[in-house]
């Protein structure tokens, strides 16, 4: 690059960077399969099928009039869920109803103790042990958005529109060491049972003074916690190319009005899955996302963008404070012939919704393609802060005549995820 063009990169990012606060609510979210699959990247790299998610500046890029093109897009639907792994193994107590089966198996322990139902009491409570100890300290965390979009890029100039709905929620869970504890107990005392004294440990104060198995289901005091927001956004994005710094840069914004709900929850981890607490009365608020991008040299491109540009406080009916803030990225893109690189960085931490850890994202992808009709992508996605472990991406493209296919999936050590969009080529 020249001087004269890294100097204007610079004093391009200061200009954006400056008017961010210094938090941030949620993440800078994935809203299309193709982001997705390369690992997030998206500010100075998404196309014309996605740039009014990311960075609408994005759109102005076209050399030509929208009439003389097929650069257009309708996608419909759009589907991109990303949730822990805590999530699943949350929901699996319930789906399997592990609790449940301690229950019963005591049940039928009181009313015919022998070996086999005191083998059963102790494999229930091994099975919630191990499920709880996987639970232990865990964060939990969901992203899903489902929506549609349409953009019409012109002549350096694009407009887009979307719809949607984003469910945020992050949480932990709290298993404590007496749950733990009492599955051992369990898990010693009728193996002790049920090997005739061989094996385990016995403990006679599992039982009741008539000799009866107590149940210790109503003892257990570990919670999951779950905070969040619903976001249901209606926009319109709108970019031009212009001069800056003495040099071309498209400048684009995305109007939004957005419905807020709140949620909290507090719930005891054996009586069922989460249930979500929503606010009475949801919020309407207006908000505005920024972006500027621009070519330096033939191969390189940079962007910079703001997502929800104006901070809101919420509320929950249980009185904790949800705070959405401005969420500032930086992306730089290489292409040369059929292949695209890309990365991107959150300039600051992204602040958690519940009482799970903070984080911010360096995300890495590459897309190639193979003439117009198919394209491979991967990517990987890393926590700067070290507080989660990273997500590895994958996913293809193709069109055929006038429809537009996209999948991808990611998965991660604590994370999985995956986005389907289909869409009109016009």
């Amino acid at each position: 690059m020249k001087r004269q063009e890294v100097h204007s990169a610079v004093l391009l990012a200061i200009g954006v960077f400056a008017v961010a606060d210094v938090s941030a609510g949620t993440k800078y979210g994935i809203y299309d399969a193709r982001t997705l699959a390369m690992g997030g990247a998206s500010v100075a790299s998404a196309v014309n099928d996605n740039a009014q998610f990311y960075n609408a500046a994005l759109l102005a890029f076209n050399e030509e009039f929208e009439e003389k093109t097929l650069d257009s897009r309708l996608l419909l639907p759009i589907i991109a869920p990303q949730l822990s792994e805590s999530a699943f193994d949350v929901e699996d107590v319930s789906t399997r109803d592990l609790p449940g089966d301690l229950q019963r198996s005591i049940s039928a322990f009181n009313a015919s103790p022998d070996a086999n139902t005191a083998q059963a009491v102790a494999d229930a409570a091994t099975d919630l042990d191990a499920l709880a100890t996987d639970l232990t300290g865990e964060d939990l965390f969901g992203d899903v958005y489902v929506g549609f979009a349409i953009s019409e890029p012109g002549k350096y100039q694009g407009a887009g529109f979307f719809f949607g709905t984003r469910l945020l929620g992050g949480g932990a869970t709290g298993v404590t060491d007496n749950d733990l504890a009492l599955l051992d107990d369990y898990q010693e005392g009728l193996l002790f049972v049920a090997s005739g004294g061989t094996q385990g440990a016995a403990h006679p104060e599992l039982f009741d003074a008539g000799g009866a198995l107590i149940d210790p289901t109503d003892n257990f005091d570990s919670t999951v916690e779950a905070t969040g927001v619903a976001i249901i956004e209606v926009g319109v994005a709108m970019s031009m190319q212009t001069q800056l710094f003495g040099r071309d840069v498209a400048i684009g914004t995305a109007l939004k009005m957005q419905q807020v709900e709140t949620f909290e929850d507090i719930e005891r981890l054996v009586d069922d899955r989460i249930e979500v607490d929503r606010d009475d009365a949801s919020e309407v608020d207006f908000n505005i996302d920024l972006g500027l991008a621009m070519d330096v040299g033939e191969h390189w491109r940079l962007g910079l963008a703001i997502k929800d540009a104006i901070p809101y406080d919420y509320e929950t009916d249980l009185g904790t404070r949800v705070r959405l803030r401005p969420r500032p990225r930086f992306g730089a893109a290489y292409r040369r012939g059929s292949l695209q690189l890309a990365v991107d960085a959150d300039l600051i931490g992204n602040e958690p919704l519940g009482s799970e850890a903070e984080t911010q994202e360096l995300a890495a992808g590459a897309e190639w393609s193979f003439g117009q009709a198919f394209r491979v992508r991967g990517g990987y996605r890393l926590d700067l802060l070290g507080e989660r472990d990273g997500i590895a991406s994958a996913g293809l493209g193709f069109v055929w005549k006038r429809l537009a296919v996209d999948v991808a999936y990611a998965q991660g050590a604590d994370t999985r995820a995956a986005a389907l969009q289909l869409g009109l080529v016009f």
